[in-house]
């Protein structure tokens, strides 16, 4: 039978010159037999155009590194000021600047980068240690005093990297051993921001909101596993030519920015809802899951009834995000969304093109092409709620299939923080 799938954004390859045509004209996706096949998914070309500072992105770079836009989500702006931390994110920008200059070789300017990294680091500790929450001291405590040291082991790999001839053995082995010794530093990095979120933090709702809704106060982690549905004559999947049976996904979602649609996830996940159930779409652009099909509404049932989530759009500076409304809908145009696509691997809800809070359990997954959906001028931004990213198993994403099978989706971290529905 038919499902009625529900909208995330269709799209066809095109280059970047033609953006601004597809923006008013590309087709969106079609739900199957229902009353709003063929309708628009998109704004207008001059509403891409005027959000086009809506970006983790420093000038023609783009973000794509998922750790580091989950730290710059991190409510720290919100909740102490932006001037306060101001020189941690500094030392965070300076940090994956040098991971950035190991993979290009420009050494000299990772060693001035990580020599900046560790003095500004080093000036601003007694200020960021007096932000720290008491219950939260001594840990932050220690992971500043570790992250001196893993600073002074990646200059002494950088300089290794100055004194090696490049293209040679050598030169991919001390690059290879600069770049983990940088994840380490951004691991530090992210965990003493995360020691400055205060206690108990938890995002503000409005007063209307629903009470039957599940909430995420802060951060989860999911694993997921999927493969090829039985009898399948597509390959296995092929990562730098193994072989794996399955694919492997962990995916971190962020209830500070996006409480509501990170924990109707986060609960159905708990519930099972989505284990054994296909991919209902993996065309290149988008992968979605999640349609209980139309006996069921397309979503997740609950008393007779489909649950629904508002439309949630996380803004930074914030606390409170948008909701039932689109930022262009909001009159906000141009400001920074706190979870925006442009990672492989983004995780939304998708909803019904011109019902905002018709969202239930259909889930996607968004692929970032550079051409199609530029960081901060893309038309996805605000108009659909992102709540997370995919950190490991990325290269599985684009050899994903419609109808492989989640073998299994499990949370590992964070359920403990998940705050149940209070029964209608």
């Amino acid at each position: 039978s038919v499902q009625r799938t529900l909208a995330a954004p269709r799209v066809s390859t095109v280059t970047a010159p033609a953006l601004a045509v597809c923006a008013a004209l590309l087709g969106p996706p079609r739900l199957a037999g229902g009353p709003l096949a063929g309708a628009s998914l998109v704004a207008g070309p001059e509403a891409a155009a005027a959000r086009g500072q809506s970006s983790y992105a420093s000038g023609s770079k783009v973000n794509k590194d998922p750790i580091s836009l989950l730290q710059l989500a991190l409510p720290l702006e919100e909740t102490l000021g932006e001037k306060k931390v101001e020189r941690l994110r500094t030392a965070q920008r300076l940090v994956e600047e040098v991971g950035g200059n190991i993979k290009v070789r420009l050494w000299d300017k990772a060693y001035g980068e990580v020599n900046d990294a560790g003095e500004v680091l080093k000036q601003s500790k007694k200020a960021l240690l007096e932000l720290v929450p008491g219950p939260k001291r001594t840990a932050a405590e220690g992971y500043m005093t570790a992250l001196d040291g893993e600073l002074i082991n990646l200059k002494r790999l950088v300089v290794k990297g100055q004194d090696t001839e490049r293209a040679t053995v050598k030169d991919k082995e001390v690059a290879d051993a600069a770049t983990a010794q940088f994840l380490k530093c951004q691991d530090l990095i992210g965990k003493v921001e995360e020691s400055l979120v205060p206690v108990g933090y938890s995002a503000p709702l409005p007063k209307w909101m629903p009470k039957n809704l599940p909430r995420l106060d802060g951060r989860a982690t999911i694993e997921m596993t999927l493969k090829r549905p039985e009898g399948s004559q597509e390959k296995k999947y092929d990562i730098d030519n193994t072989i794996y049976e399955e694919a492997k996904l962990r995916i971190v979602l962020d209830g500070w920015s996006m409480p509501i649609t990170a924990g109707n996830f986060v609960d159905l996940v708990d519930k099972g809802y989505y284990t054994n159930g296909p991919l209902q779409r993996a065309d290149g652009f988008i992968i979605q899951f999640g349609d209980s099909g139309d006996a069921n509404g397309n979503g997740y049932k609950e008393n007779g009834k489909v649950r629904t989530i508002p439309l949630e759009v996380a803004l930074k500076g914030q606390k409170e995000a948008l909701y039932s409304e689109t930022l262009d809908e909001a009159g906000r145009i141009g400001e920074q969304v706190r979870i925006p696509f442009q990672v492989d691997g983004t995780l939304a809800l998708a909803r019904a093109e011109f019902e905002n809070d018709s969202a239930s359990a259909q889930i996607f997954m968004f692929l970032f092409e550079s051409d199609m959906t530029p960081a901060g001028k893309n038309l996805l931004d605000g108009r659909y709620a992102s709540f997370g990213y995919t950190i490991e198993g990325g290269e599985f994403l684009r050899q994903l299939k419609e109808r492989d099978i989640i073998v299994s989706a499990k949370i590992v971290d964070g359920l403990d923080r998940l705050v149940r529905p209070v029964p209608a």
